[in-house]
């Protein structure tokens, strides 16, 4: 779990240094950036869109994964247990060896996160992704305006 964690912590910092100027468009907007791993390896980075993401895990286990933005009625009932709440995103596994993508589970997460899932646990227990499991990097930049005052 430690090398898990530890890894997390390095592909971000790798990603926010590497990665830095795709997170904002021209236009200042901000952009979803997903990193997969699974065990110690990264399989998958892509910018969320419609689509359910594509991944084939190390146990030929073909992976759906949908990064999506969260209902407006899911933050109204956290509003009235908190003041402030973190920008989330919704995340759903899919299992796509049959003919139809078959939901495996669905969890919220913070826009800037790192959300685990294996056999034996993390931000949701799925056995089919065995316990290496897969561990999702979920980075949303901040976009400021060059001359911006309030920096």
């Amino acid at each position: 779990m430690i090398n898990r964690i530890i890894i997390a912590i390095l592909v971000l910092l790798f990603a926010n240094a590497s990665y830095g100027a795709l997170g904002c468009d021209s236009n200042g907007i901000r952009n979803q950036t997903v990193y997969a791993t699974e065990g110690n390896t990264q399989i998958g980075s892509w910018m969320p869109g419609e689509e359910i993401y594509k991944l084939t895990l190390k146990n030929e286990f073909n992976l759906g994964i949908k990064i999506e933005a969260v209902p407006s009625e899911y933050y109204a009932a956290k509003f009235k247990e908190h003041e402030y709440v973190p920008e989330l995103v919704k995340i759903t596994l899919y299992d796509l060896d049959s003919t139809n993508p078959k939901e495996l589970t669905h969890t919220y997460g913070g826009a800037n996160s790192v959300q685990g899932f294996s056999a034996i646990g993390g931000a949701d227990k799925v056995v089919e992704l065995g316990e290496a499991g897969l561990t999702l990097n979920l980075i949303k930049h901040v976009c400021v305006k060059v001359g911006a005052k309030n920096i």
